[in-house]
């Protein structure tokens, strides 16, 4: 997430107010074997620059321990009828803001090396600085007949709680993928169109790989 540009921005909490406790982020696996297991290198889609691959991000033994360790988180299931504005998302879903989690894989999975290699094709893609990931984490967990459907993913701006803090604005959505059809699992691809519209021509088709990081651009720059 890059940085974004100065602006002053101060707001308070009302002592009136009651403070909602904050949920306890879970015990993570730890990353083993160590990694990155290969040299990692962002590879730009052939249909469009928006989205980026990195193959082989976690190996698949580590992907087969964070599987059993979801199964043990609290997922909650999609409502039914969507809020107004939201797409229709049909499945299980946790999430957590964990920074140091964030933080973990960015700073210890070869991740930082790879967005800020000096690759001249990539310098300026990300929009800014890149400084960090979004601790906001999602975990999404699809069975037969769930989906996500046509959606557009917004930018954020916050501040990143590293040292010292810094304000960002988040512009790549970050995806990894822990299971593919290696593991038995049919669909589940994710599908970008590039026209703003639906359109099987258009359609550009990104299929599982277990292990396997996707970036695509969000905010203004976002694919449907």
């Amino acid at each position: 997430m890059p940085k974004p540009n100065k602006t002053k921005s101060k707001t308070a909490a009302s002592p009136s107010q009651p403070v909602a406790s904050t949920p306890v982020p879970p015990s993570w696996p730890p990353f083993k074997p160590h990694l990155p297991v290969v040299h990692l290198a962002p590879e730009l889609h052939e249909a469009t620059p928006m989205i980026a691959l990195i193959p082989f991000f976690f190996p698949k033994s580590l992907c087969r321990d964070y599987v059993a360790f979801l199964r043990t988180l609290p997922m909650q299931t999609t409502p039914s009828r969507p809020k107004r504005g939201e797409a229709v998302r049909v499945n299980d879903r946790y999430q957590i803001q964990d920074p140091l989690f964030a933080s973990r894989l960015w700073e210890q999975t070869g991740l930082k090396e790879a967005i800020l290699n000096d690759n001249p094709h990539l310098q300026d893609l990300w929009g800014g600085e890149p400084v960090g990931l979004n601790p906001n984490i999602r975990v999404y967990r699809y069975s037969k007949g769930q989906y996500f459907d046509c959606h557009y993913d917004d930018s954020n701006s916050f501040i990143l709680p590293s040292s010292p803090p810094v304000p960002v604005r988040t512009t790549w959505t970050l995806l990894l993928y822990l299971t593919s059809a290696s593991e038995g699992c049919i669909g589940g691809e994710t599908v970008f169109y590039p026209n703003d519209r639906r359109s099987a021509a258009e359609e550009i088709v990104v299929a599982l790989e277990t292990g396997m990081l996707l970036l695509h651009k969000h905010g203004n720059d976002c694919l449907l």
